[in-house]
């Protein structure tokens, strides 16, 4: 059965953050699962990685990338040095919220989980409301992804997304940028055998203005990168 968790935290231009989200990660509740919190630094500019590199507890491990190659390949950087049971992905601005770990673990023990996606938009807990456009463009993107690969995911963007190591280990991600997210969600939703839950969960985004990343053009790449893997075996 489960044991350990590799929590990857994914991180570019996070100085304000960073800190606060690693030692919430340390404080939080998995259920009884041994932590490895998996860092991977982008290639920040703003201070974060002289952060992380003073920052030092036996369950953190840093990985500082040389170049700037995308969230997509920040992931795979720590993914490739994860060794938990269980790989939950964990953005380093707090957006998502680590107290929502136990909602996203339950399901492995109690519904042999495969894979498990933290949804903002069902049944919410904590909802932080940022605008109408980020929110009908998750609305179609979403529907989408159900009408090309027949499932009825309510919210497919989110980035709290845990699975089973040899699921996620599995797969052969080829994205390096934002894209990432459309890629992992079309190649589970073509994978019928998998068993595959979602669980609402608490949310607090970010304004532009307070440094949200994502940009109104990815909604276009995500949308092409869906009919692609749709298409591609």
């Amino acid at each position: 059965m489960f044991k350990t968790i590799s929590i990857l935290v994914p991180v570019y231009n996070e100085k304000k953050t960073i800190i606060k989200c690693l030692d919430r990660i340390i404080s939080s509740d998995t259920m009884g699962l041994e932590k490895e919190i998996i860092v991977s630094d982008n290639c920040s500019t703003d201070g974060t990685v002289e952060l992380l590199k003073k920052y030092s507890h036996p369950k953190v491990k840093c990985y500082f990338k040389e170049k700037n190659q995308g969230k997509g390949a920040n992931i795979k950087n720590a993914l490739s040095n994860a060794n938990g049971d269980l790989i939950l992905f964990q953005d380093s601005d707090l957006e998502y919220s680590p107290e929502n770990y136990p909602d996203l673990i339950k399901p492995f023990f109690e519904n042999n989980a495969d894979v498990v996606y933290g949804s903002r938009l069902t049944r919410a807990k904590t909802i932080k409301i940022v605008g109408f456009p980020n929110y009908m463009g998750n609305k179609i993107f979403t529907f989408l992804a159900n009408l090309l690969f027949n499932m009825i995911f309510t919210d497919i963007a989110t980035g709290y997304k845990i699975f089973r190591k040899d699921v996620i280990k599995s797969l052969k991600i080829n994205s390096n940028g934002f894209e990432i997210e459309p890629e992992i969600t079309a190649k589970i939703s073509k994978n019928k055998k998998l068993n595959v839950f979602e669980v609402p969960i608490s949310i607090y985004s970010r304004s532009y203005q307070e440094g949200k990343k994502v940009r109104w053009w990815d909604f276009f790449i995500y949308v092409y990168t869906l009919i692609k893997w749709r298409i591609l075996n």
